[in-house]
């Protein structure tokens, strides 16, 4: 069930017997030559649809837009949200829902750069909103994927793997490389990041992906999710 396509009383049915609401978060952003800018909200979006499938749950619009604040935004393509404006946006987004009867919201991130802003959401709202859980669900940090994703980076063959499995075309292989380098273990302003990052887009990875890969990512995603959203509603 999307949000989207359903009326007011299909809303008010559905909030009856359940208060869950399953929301997708991404980016546009770079990923190199060879991946769409999509890839965190194709994937993210991927991963909620089919989620809300299996557990017959509603997924609400995706937030297609995140923060990419630094590194990777001065490539071409990238468009970022500020940490303090995303915020914002979170907490109008989430209070929307609250008010409508919404209380349990599980969050499946497909971009590191939104973690700090969600959470730092949910810390401003704990004190306004009332009886409410709130989960964010990165799939390429869950603790099932740590062998099969071991490690990849940004638009490394984690991320080849899993747009692969989810739409072949969006893979232009005739540009797949690797960029492999030591990652300093500070931050660095952005005009920095070629010379410390990265120059192609991608982050300490190959992208020797596979649509073999991609589907047992996808897969063991959605099973460790359906775990994390049972817990969050019978906790």
């Amino acid at each position: 069930m999307e949000l989207m396509m359903m009326t007011m009383r299909e809303v008010k049915e559905y909030l009856k017997t359940n208060q869950t609401i399953i929301i997708p978060i991404g980016a546009t952003e770079e990923h190199s030559d060879a991946l769409p800018l999509g890839t965190d909200t194709i994937t993210a979006e991927a991963l909620a649809k089919r989620l809300g499938e299996v557990t017959d749950r509603v997924v609400g619009p995706t937030i297609n837009v995140g923060n990419c604040h630094s590194i990777t935004y001065g490539f071409a393509g990238t468009i970022s949200i500020s940490p303090t404006t995303l915020i914002s946006y979170l907490k109008d987004y989430i209070t929307s829902l609250h008010y409508h009867g919404f209380r349990n919201f599980f969050f499946v991130n497909g971009h590191g750069g939104n973690i700090a802003p969600l959470r730092c959401a949910f810390d401003e709202l704990a004190n306004t909103l009332t009886n409410s859980k709130f989960l964010v669900s990165s799939w390429w940090l869950m603790e099932e994927l740590k062998e099969l994703y071991d490690n990849a980076g940004h638009a490394g063959r984690g991320e080849v793997s899993m747009i692969l499995y989810l739409n072949k075309s969006l893979v232009k292989s005739e540009f797949l490389t690797e960029e492999k380098r030591p990652m300093p273990k500070y931050y660095v302003t952005n005009d920095l990041a070629r010379k410390y990052i990265t120059v192609t887009g991608i982050i300490n990875d190959t992208q020797e992906g596979s649509v073999e890969l991609g589907e047992k990512l996808f897969n063991a995603s959605i099973e460790a999710m359906a775990k994390l959203l049972r817990h969050l509603e019978e906790s």
